[in-house]
């Protein structure tokens, strides 16, 4: 048996059945651990959202920052976005199913001494106190969907601080976990860096997240979200985000072997 890492598939379907061909998955032996970022801007969003329901029994995934945007969508609290591909999947009449399942999915997974999560944790949590954090958010999203998501989005606060009120503390867990790549100094979040690492990163005010020194080094954390650096091994883990949605490859990590194993994107699943 083999536990993989999938990297952002973001409805790249016919790329990620080239990658289980790459793999040689075997469901009936191997088990497969999303890093979230299951649907949009590719074009088979549905089509992968039906592979997903057809094969739940040995699958696991994180949410990630598209994925919340969809359960978001479904609940009326975010509009339709203009690079969105995900009409087919919304009005299919499957939709309903596909949303029952994915809303009860976690932000992150502990699994082989590896913690699972679409964006990264704070340098300044333990791998416990994400777990804590994760579990709160899922609790708060199941329980009252509508409520939880009209709260969810905005900047601020920019600090974490477990002294916030508890819709900011867990709309600061979203953000952390589904879309941190940079932090400044004084390890705010820095929304505005989305890009490549520069070469003059020692003149930034900022810094990636897993370049600051964590609290808890007794998990290696696996992460996807930041396509611009393509599989990247750091101190804190690894990221699996290689961009295949924007025409580049789809990654499976290995937990066992730690070995990656890429597959180009498919032309099927590229917009013209």
């Amino acid at each position: 048996m083999a536990v993989y890492a999938i990297g952002d598939v973001q409805g790249c379907h016919f790329s990620f059945l080239d990658l289980l061909q790459k793999i040689k998955y075997k469901p009936d032996r191997d088990e497969l651990i999303f890093v979230g970022d299951l649907v949009n801007r590719g074009q088979n969003s549905l089509l992968f959202s039906q592979w997903c329901l057809a094969n739940q029994s040995n699958i696991q995934t994180v949410l990630g920052n598209h994925d919340l945007h969809l359960i978001a969508i479904y609940f009326d609290q975010k509009k339709h976005q203009k690079n969105d591909t995900l009409e087919n999947l919304l009005y299919s009449n499957q939709i309903d199913l596909f949303i029952e399942w994915l809303i009860k999915k976690p932000l992150a997974i502990l699994r082989d001494n590896y913690l699972v999560v679409h964006a990264g944790i704070h340098p300044t949590w333990s791998i416990n106190k994400s777990l804590k954090l994760a579990d709160k958010v899922h609790l708060a999203l199941n329980n009252d969907p509508a409520n939880f998501l009209g709260k969810m989005y905005g900047n601020q606060p920019g600090y974490w601080s477990d002294d916030l009120k508890k819709s900011l503390r867990r709309r600061m867990t979203i953000n952390i976990m589904t879309r941190m790549r940079a932090l400044n100094f004084d390890l705010s979040l820095n929304y505005d860096f989305k890009g490549k690492i520069p070469k003059t990163i020692d003149r930034e005010p900022y810094r990636p997240w897993f370049e600051f020194e964590r609290i808890d080094d007794s998990i290696k954390i696996i992460t996807g979200h930041w396509s611009a650096i393509g599989v990247h091994r750091h101190s804190y883990g690894i990221s699996i985000d290689s961009g295949c949605v924007w025409g580049q490859k789809l990654t499976a990590f290995c937990l066992e072997s730690q070995k990656t194993f890429k597959v180009p994107a498919n032309p099927k699943d590229l917009i013209n």
